[in-house]
């Protein structure tokens, strides 16, 4: 009988936006969120009682090492989809193999530099749904990759 993986590893995580994948992801932000909650306490209750509100998506950042040498750097694909301004599939793959999907439009820049560090560039996606999820394979779940 195989045990179950008691973690997964953030290695492999692979980010596809526009269905050009990133080459160098350091970082990525949170996929999903959760709602408002809404005060909805009479002075009859004995304890506070709230009401899910509006869920907070706004955007999804990811950060990637800045790399600007040629026209599938990155940088410069990131750029051309912000200056276009459309809505993009947005496409996060785990090891194991669950999908994240959704959909938004694309900004991104150089987010400084320090002495003896790598310069960095933030992606930020501006959420037009929520995320879907797409379980993985039975096979790959058993077999924790």
């Amino acid at each position: 009988m195989d045990k179950k993986p008691q973690g997964l590893m953030s290695i492999g995580i692979e980010v596809s936006i526009n269905k050009s994948v990133l080459n160098y992801v350091t970082e990525i932000g949170d996929l999903g969120g959760k709602p408002s909650q809404q005060d909805a306490t009479c002075l009859k209750d004995a304890i506070k009682v709230n009401v899910d509100g509006v869920k907070d998506l706004s955007e999804w950042e990811v950060t990637y090492l800045y790399e600007n040498t040629d026209a599938t750097s990155d940088f410069r694909v990131l750029k051309a989809l912000e200056k276009a301004g459309n809505s993009v599939d947005i496409v996060v793959t785990m090891p194991d193999g669950t999908k994240f999907t959704t959909t938004g439009t694309v900004s991104t820049y150089v987010t400084g530099a320090k002495v003896d560090g790598l310069i960095e560039a933030k992606a930020s996606v501006s959420l037009k749904k929520d995320w879907d999820v797409t379980d993985p394979p039975a096979s790959s779940q058993s077999t924790g990759k």
